[in-house]
């Protein structure tokens, strides 16, 4: 019976060693995923303050196209763009798709904060007048 109790108790011992060792290497693996979530939020904060950058741009394009009766949309600008994305994702490891898609994205907001403002009767229109 002794022998028993003495079984169960290193098990036991055993068992909690196991898991204090597998808390610890949990607890060790959480801190590095809260740093590079830290480092992801760094990143996302200059990316969001790229795409601001890059849509002020766009506004003072807006402007000019409005002031010499540009058209809007500029086709092969768009094509240029878009193929550049492809192309910097093809060397560096990422889906062509997914880079043509989100410079997409970012193009048709672009169209869509420069028909506001060639449109517009006022020409202050557009987030760089909020300012």
């Amino acid at each position: 019976m002794s022998q028993d109790f003495d079984q169960r108790s290193n098990d036991a011992l055993r068992t909690a060693a196991s898991e204090a060792k597998s808390e610890g290497h949990r607890a060790a693996g959480e801190h590095k995923l809260a740093e590079l979530r830290r480092e992801l939020d760094g990143i996302d904060e200059v990316l969001r303050a790229a795409i601001r950058d890059r849509i002020d741009v766009c506004v003072r394009v807006a402007h000019v196209k409005r002031e010499h009766s540009i058209p809007m949309m500029q086709p092969g600008r768009v094509g240029l763009v878009t193929e550049r994305a492809r192309e910097f994702a093809s060397a560096n490891g990422l889906s062509p798709d997914f880079l043509e898609d989100l410079y997409r994205s970012m193009i048709a907001e672009a169209c869509r904060v420069e028909d506001l403002i060639i449109d517009s009767p006022a020409a202050g229109l557009g987030p760089e007048s909020e300012r």
